[in-house]
């Protein structure tokens, strides 16, 4: 067979088409609580910074960590502790509040998934007092 055909034939079966992407809503533990985070992972296509954005479990993320066609992230994201920032007798920070945590793990991915701040508006989905 003629490598171009080859080549093309590989690319074909790459393409977005062929991966269903099965998403994923996490179900944080009592182990989890105890820890304070959950780890999560997000796709997206890497080619459309507008297109859709899936939640996907640990055991998927490698599948996209390796494929071209896809921008995948992690984040820590908090589901226990404050509500608000605590500050010791001095005035500094003893512990940012959940939400800005969150917020802040978000900013830290906005260069490879922009949007994913639109995705996940609730800065305490999953906290638990």
């Amino acid at each position: 067979m003629n490598n171009s055909i080859k080549r093309y034939n590989q690319i074909v079966k790459q393409t977005p088409r062929d991966i269903k992407i099965l998403t994923f809503i996490p179900s944080p533990s009592d182990i989890d609580y105890r820890r304070g985070f959950i780890k999560r992972y997000f796709v997206q296509k890497t080619n459309d910074k507008g297109s859709p954005i899936y939640e996907i479990s640990k055991r998927d993320i490698n599948k996209y960590k390796t494929n071209p066609l896809y921008t995948s992230v992690d984040l820590r994201w908090r589901i226990k502790g404050p509500k608000e920032t605590q500050y010791d007798d001095e005035g500094n920070v003893s512990d940012k509040a959940v939400s800005e945590s969150n917020r802040v793990a978000i900013r830290l991915v906005a260069d490879k998934i922009p949007n994913l701040k639109l995705y996940l508006p609730n800065l305490l989905q999953f906290y638990k007092n």
